[in-house]
């Protein structure tokens, strides 16, 4: 796995272009997908980084029942068809779940990863990252209308519908780990499958405010990102306060 250092937008942009370039003159590529993150944290969905009280498997499908079971209200306005489905509006709510997200559009992984110090994650982790990864055919889920999520055999990703439009701002899509990759906790970047399909851009502390100016200028920001009244106060917050 590759790891390069990015100083500018301009920089991020030849990187991806150039990985893109060497990747494909001996692979096959379906699609390229990024995930921004506030630091230098594995590749691991929220479900696998908690301590379950029970059997893991066994917390995770009771969680599921309940969140579908609690409040039909709160979600029938969203109109979840079937389970990936309601795992994909958990995961946009904060449910535990063995999912990750990634997005399509590079420039928003890069908002991810430099625009989350403004809320503290700086201290701990002083630099932004963004994976890159490089997905064949074959990473890809294919029947996702006869397979439960649960039942993944591997992990993969899957584009979900969207169901809702935060989803098709940041052109979201997911990887969903396997029951064996979250009972054993085994990382993304470790798995034999995607490491050499992995690029790790890492954006220097002292370059995240340029960064964000830059990208605002490019008409990525808060907003654009979450295109809700949250987005927007976010948006205001940082455009008007230090």
């Amino acid at each position: 796995m590759k790891e390069v250092t990015v100083e500018t937008i301009g920089d991020y942009l030849s990187f991806i272009k150039q990985h893109k370039s060497d990747y494909q003159s001996g692979n096959e590529l379906q699609d390229v997908v990024f995930r921004g993150q506030a630091g230098d944290f594995p590749l691991m969905p929220k479900l696998a980084r908690l301590k379950a009280k029970e059997n893991i498997l066994e917390a995770e499908q009771k969680m599921l029942d309940e969140f579908k079971r609690s409040n039909p209200l709160l979600i029938q306005p969203h109109g979840a068809l079937d389970d990936w489905d309601y795992l994909t509006l958990g995961q946009h709510f904060g449910l535990p779940t063995r999912l990750l997200d990634w997005s399509n559009n590079a420039l928003t992984a890069l908002w991810f990863a430099v625009f989350s110090h403004v809320e503290g994650y700086g201290r701990e982790y002083p630099s932004g990252i963004v994976w890159m990864l490089m997905a064949g055919e074959d990473d890809f889920v294919k029947d996702m209308n006869t397979l439960h999520p649960f039942e993944v055999p591997e992990t993969k990703i899957f584009r979900p519908r969207l169901i809702k439009q935060r989803i098709n701002n940041q052109s979201g899509v997911f990887s969903i780990h396997s029951s064996s990759d979250i009972v054993d906790k085994r990382l993304l970047n470790d798995n034999s499958r995607f490491q050499k399909k992995l690029l790790k851009l890492k954006v220097p502390p002292e370059r995240i405010p340029d960064l964000r100016n830059d990208l605002n200028t490019l008409g990525v920001n808060a907003f654009s990102i979450f295109p809700e009244l949250e987005g927007l106060c976010r948006y205001l917050q940082w455009r008007f306060f230090e």
